[in-house]
């Protein structure tokens, strides 16, 4: 009974983000890459501007390689948790598709290769494989850093050193990279 009630739960939570979102990859695509940002009045594409393209010149097939009877294989906590942190955004509302944020992941990894990228994101979707959450956050957008861990070591044994030790840990946590730190030098 209980399992009955979760997948459930999750056909409906699916089927409520695709009534509100565009079942069209490329045109997702779009809306994400004319992302307006009201606070600061600058323009601030979520899609890199490489991937936009191949995305537009790619179109038609990409849109048609996408089988969004997939997003239906995720229980309710993996879809609620792709919702809350790795499907993209606009105005704090998701716009992306589980099966858009694969394909955008394809493309973003692969680039001009649209064959490899196809075969990706099939394997992807059909759930040979997933890539670490940086790649998953990130590939395909203009924050292009898919590595999932950075070892560093303490720049010097001064105040100055462990400070600039600590904002290099701060850029590399700010899109999701694990961090291991020698302080071997202190």
């Amino acid at each position: 009974m209980w399992i009955a009630v979760v997948k459930l739960a999750a056909r409906i939570a699916v089927s409520n983000l695709h009534k509100n979102t565009n079942k069209s990859f490329s045109e997702t695509i779009k809306d994400m890459y004319g992302h307006f940002n009201e606070r600061s009045g600058l323009n601030a594409p979520l899609v890199a501007n490489d991937v936009y393209e191949i995305i537009m010149k790619n179109a038609s097939r990409l849109d048609s390689e996408i089988i969004y009877d997939r997003d239906f294989n995720f229980d309710y906590f993996g879809f609620k948790t792709l919702e809350r942190s790795y499907l993209l955004k606009l105005g704090g509302k998701v716009v992306e598709r589980p099966q858009h944020m694969l394909m955008r992941v394809s493309v973003g990894i692969h680039k001009d290769d649209i064959e490899s990228a196809i075969k990706t994101y099939h394997l992807m979707s059909q759930r040979w494989f997933t890539h670490a959450s940086p790649t998953l956050f990130n590939a395909g957008t203009p924050r292009s850093q898919l590595s999932s861990c950075f070892f560093i070591c303490m720049k010097d044994d001064s105040v100055e050193g462990v400070y600039d030790t600590l904002k290099e840990c701060a850029i590399i946590s700010k899109s999701a990279g694990g961090i291991g730190v020698s302080v071997h030098n202190i």
